[in-house]
């Protein structure tokens, strides 16, 4: 079952990657809804939170480079405000 997690987390957390890339090159973000990215930090967060609760190593992984993925986002969406 770890399996599965891994490569479910390895599509979800590779499916922000296009948009970090876009954001960076352009520094564009005002299509970007500023309270979704909140909530996706804080919900990545908390599933971070849990993996390390539950020690499961697909959630862990998955998790940590996805807020770190979301938190660019986030930043840039900050500072363009």
């Amino acid at each position: 079952m770890e399996f599965l997690g891994f490569i479910a987390g390895f599509c979800t957390t590779l499916s922000l990657v296009p948009q970090v890339i876009k954001v960076i090159r352009t520094r564009q973000t005002r299509d970007i809804a500023l309270g979704m990215y909140v909530l996706m930090v804080i919900g990545v967060f908390f599933w971070l939170l849990y993996g390390l609760s539950t020690k499961s190593p697909s959630v862990i992984v998955a998790n940590s480079i996805t807020l770190v993925l979301s938190l660019i986002i986030l930043v840039y969406k900050l500072r363009e405000k």
